[in-house]
């Protein structure tokens, strides 16, 4: 978002005004919580560095109370967890908990790269064969690749879709937009 609103603020129209799951999930928390504990305390773990820029964002704050106060990266809580020697297989399994141990298909993958287009296109895809679902997570959208674009079928119309990773993909993705090489009806970044 800030890279659109600084470089690109005429495209600003078409982001989505929902928040990240990253944030939705810290507002609900601290939404659940804030009767019970005023000391709540909210950590995100995020592959992208780019999140703790988010976190600070004055829009996700209650006051001055972010709704996510800490974001670690995946690359820093290895280290924070190998510098601790902790070991996993050690470990006692616990369960979340209760409202928050619920969760649908599409919950779950909500917050991986791909996911959000994912979840979008299984409502979408609803009324179609299972296996035009099956291909999109499996073959299309998912996975580490730079730039994944898939085109479904839903009810004889053609939907195109993009998952982007990195802004320099995203720049090259919007580029391609501009000048009309490419068009989507729906890009993730």
């Amino acid at each position: 978002v800030n890279y659109v609103q600084n470089t690109y603020p005429e495209l600003m129209k078409n982001v989505s005004s929902c928040k990240s799951p990253m944030q939705m999930f810290a507002a609900l928390l601290k939404d659940y919580y804030k009767s019970k504990d005023k000391k709540l305390v909210s950590v995100a773990i995020m592959p992208c560095s780019a999140k703790k820029f988010e976190a600070d964002r004055d829009e996700f704050k209650k006051g001055d109370i972010p709704d996510v106060d800490y974001v670690v990266t995946t690359q820093e809580l290895i280290d924070m967890i190998q510098e601790s020697g902790i070991t996993f297989s050690d470990l006692e399994p616990e369960t979340p908990d209760i409202p928050f141990d619920l969760s649908s298909g599409a919950g779950v993958i909500f917050g991986v790269t791909g996911g959000v287009t994912e979840a979008v296109m299984r409502k979408v895809l609803s009324n179609e064969p299972i296996e035009a679902i099956r291909d999109l997570a499996f073959n299309t959208v998912r996975g580490m690749k730079g730039i994944k674009e898939a085109t479904l079928n839903v009810s004889g119309s053609e939907i195109k879709v993009a998952v982007v990773s990195g802004l320099k993909n995203a720049d090259d993705v919007i580029k391609r937009i501009k000048s009309g090489e490419s068009h989507y009806d729906f890009v993730e970044v």
